[in-house]
């Protein structure tokens, strides 16, 4: 293992433990946390989201550790020659079954931020998803969406969510085949500047900001109400969607093996809800 790579994993294991985080998931997003997560990689835009996402969790009622696959909290690996490493974490929280935070680092240059927050089915809430792509130092992707877990966002929803909609990127980017799960109002570009990736940022945490809102005002309904099924289904949908994404699995196999990625995705990125999951 590369020296800089072993310390920072037993700095890492000091901070989270060996399964992935402390016991206590407000102290699995302590300040060193936080920290810790910007040095994984060498990116700004990379690093202001995530420390924004992070520091918003800190704040959420219930905040739990929810356990990683064995393996997954933690990543070395070598991608193009040169050494790789992803960081993933895991919670639970109030109105919320799962938030995951991935950041990778493939070399220098080479970055990846993947963010998806799973609510509780009892809550009538999207689902927040953001990921950025660097290469060479470049933003050559970037989305974010609160995507619907019934036929669509409704028109609150996209009301408040417009003035967030404003700004005029150079470069959008066509959605993929399976990217029917994703909103009206998804952002889908490649930021090729530094107020463009400023405005990605601004846009992607005000709809994290957005979602909270919206959280702290509902009532959850019963979890076998139809409703709460009929999301429920809804998130199994995207997660299956979510699986089709022939990129993601091409990448992480190239790094590892097609075996290795499709467990990966299947088990930590996407895993599918359970009957009576909450």
């Amino acid at each position: 293992m590369i020296p800089a790579f072993s310390t920072l994993r037993v700095r890492l294991e000091r901070l989270f433990g060996r399964n992935g985080v402390s016991s206590s998931g407000h102290e699995g997003l302590s300040a060193r946390t936080i920290a810790c997560f910007k040095a994984c990689n060498d990116h700004d835009l990379v690093s202001a989201l995530s420390q924004g996402i992070l520091k918003r969790w800190r704040q959420l009622d219930g905040l739990a550790v929810l356990p990683i696959p064995p393996g997954f909290a933690e990543i070395h690996g070598r991608f193009d020659g040169k050494a790789l490493l992803i960081r993933n974490v895991c919670f639970s929280a109030q109105g919320f079954r799962k938030l995951h935070l991935e950041v990778a680092n493939l070399g220098p240059g080479l970055n990846i931020l993947h963010c998806v927050m799973f609510p509780d089915h009892s809550w009538d809430l999207p689902l927040f998803g953001c990921d950025i792509v660097t290469a060479r130092g470049r933003v050559t992707a970037a989305v974010v969406d609160l995507s619907p877990t019934a036929a669509a966002l409704d028109g609150q929803w996209l009301e408040a969510l417009a003035p967030l909609r404003r700004f005029a990127y150079a470069t959008p980017r066509d959605l993929p085949e399976w990217g029917s799960i994703f909103s009206a109002a998804v952002c889908f570009v490649r930021p090729g500047s530094a107020e463009e990736e400023n405005a990605f940022l601004k846009q992607s945490l005000g709809y994290l900001d957005a979602l909270l809102n919206r959280k702290a005002s509902i009532i959850p309904d019963g979890s076998d109400d139809p409703a709460s099924l009929a999301r429920l289904e809804g998130q199994r949908r995207y997660c299956r969607q979510q699986q089709c994404n022939d990129k993601t699995r091409r990448v992480l196999a190239k790094a590892f093996d097609d075996s290795w990625a499709d467990r990966y995705i299947r088990e930590l990125l996407f895993d599918s809800p359970q009957v009576g999951a909450a």
